[in-house]
């Protein structure tokens, strides 16, 4: 079975605690702290940068890699 490249999984960011201009450090309720590369956020997600929370979207293979689902 390949990478679900084309699905997503959805979850709430509290917090972008840092921006390294490539990857977002998230507070999550479900994960802790969690660091998400931006190549792999999807354009519906509500966070992407330092000063956005909320709905964070990502590739579903990046969540089930990280053993989130």
């Amino acid at each position: 079975m390949g990478k679900k490249y084309n699905e997503t999984y959805t979850m709430e960011c509290t917090e972008v605690k840092k921006d390294t201009g490539v990857a977002i450090l998230c507070a999550t309720k479900e994960h802790g702290d969690v660091w998400i590369p931006k190549s792999q956020i999807h354009d519906d997600s509500e966070t992407y940068k330092a000063g956005t929370n909320g709905t964070l979207i990502v590739k579903q293979w990046l969540a089930e890699e990280r053993g989130w689902v």
